[in-house]
């Protein structure tokens, strides 16, 4: 039987003894991604094959079968052996994996929880833990979602925390009691659809509903250019196909909604080929070719952005995607 790059990813990982789940995590990919090479279904990425290498204490070369080499001493790592339950047969676990931007903001969170804990005991502030839990939440909420886009929305969340903190804390100034709070509340609402409605022009849309389920949408949220395309999915379901010769810049933006782009029709994609994709409290997918090699930016609060698949062993192109995930999620699949 013919030894295959996936069927030496598994013998090494077997050698060390360590699941697929494992593996991922030190490799910073899904175990489905893992599970798909080991069965040949996709290939890794080049830059993966060193640290693989590294990991099965072996050679690039071994590992791609160009050279027959005995595997050097497995490096020290931690085995995770797996005690199905007893009854049922499936082992439970619990995660959580977010991405960097959203650890460190749960990291303030508590830090910013628990200082204010040990604040109002020193002052005798009587403070209520879940009000000092929930604001300094909405606070930090409002604070991530301020970088690298502005947000009047994110703002007023500032604002709106740090006057129940106040409140709660007993430090409020009395100009910013309820009495100053409806205003200005009103005022950042205002000045957050004023500004969503100048930075992307919005265009009727129109759809039929039958059972609750739409069965017709209009395409006047889809503009399509020569080499460029700019979509908008609110409150509904939508499947897009880019047929273009040549893509240079893409806008793909879902909020309350469900967007799938598809660009394996596109027949070329420009030096410098730019898609951003914008996604609050929502789904976004970008299908792509495995000719082509996407790079991606991530930038997420309180949302995931995934990559499924890996590009093919030969590229004959590159695509940058800025991904913004706010409470919704962004899937990068190759195709």
């Amino acid at each position: 039987m013919e030894e295959t790059l996936g069927k030496r990813i598994a013998a090494g990982r077997k050698l060390l003894g360590i699941t697929q789940d494992r593996l991922a995590e030190q490799l910073g990919v899904t175990a489905q991604a893992v599970s798909k090479w080991e069965n040949d279904q996709s290939c890794p990425d080049i830059t993966m094959l060193p640290k693989l290498a590294e990991i099965f204490g072996t050679t690039t070369d071994a590992l791609l079968g160009i050279a027959q080499a005995e595997p050097k001493k497995a490096p020290e790592v931690e085995i995770v052996t797996e005690e199905p339950d007893a009854k049922s047969g499936h082992n439970w676990e619990v995660r959580l994996d977010t991405g960097r931007k959203d650890s460190i903001g749960i990291a303030i969170w508590i830090i910013f929880t628990a200082g204010w804990l040990f604040v109002s005991t020193y002052y005798h502030l009587d403070a209520d833990f879940w009000d000092l839990l929930w604001t300094n939440g909405l606070i930090i909420f409002g604070l991530f979602g301020l970088f690298p886009k502005f947000s009047f929305f994110r703002l007023g969340c500032v604002l709106f925390g740090s006057q129940a903190l106040l409140k709660e804390l007993d430090a409020l100034p009395d100009y910013l009691r309820k009495e100053f709070l409806l205003p200005a509340f009103l005022l950042l609402f205002g000045l957050s659809l004023l500004a969503d409605a100048l930075r992307k022009p919005h265009r009727p849309h129109f759809s039929v509903i039958h059972n609750g389920k739409s069965v017709a949408n209009s395409v006047s949220g889809c503009d399509i250019a020569e080499d460029s395309f700019d979509i908008e999915c609110s409150f509904g379901e939508r499947n897009h196909v880019i047929a273009l010769p040549s893509l240079r810049r893409g806008d793909a933006d879902v909020n309350f909604g469900h967007l799938t782009v598809d660009l394996t029709q596109v027949e070329s994609f420009a030096p410098n080929c730019t898609v951003d994709a914008d996604c609050a409290f929502g789904q976004l997918t970008i299908l792509v070719p495995q000719h082509v090699r996407a790079e991606v930016n991530q930038d997420t609060a309180f949302g995931s952005i995934e990559i499924r698949g890996c590009h093919g062993s030969e590229t004959d192109a590159c695509i940058y995607i800025d991904a913004d995930a706010s409470f919704g999620q962004i899937t990068i699949q190759y195709v």
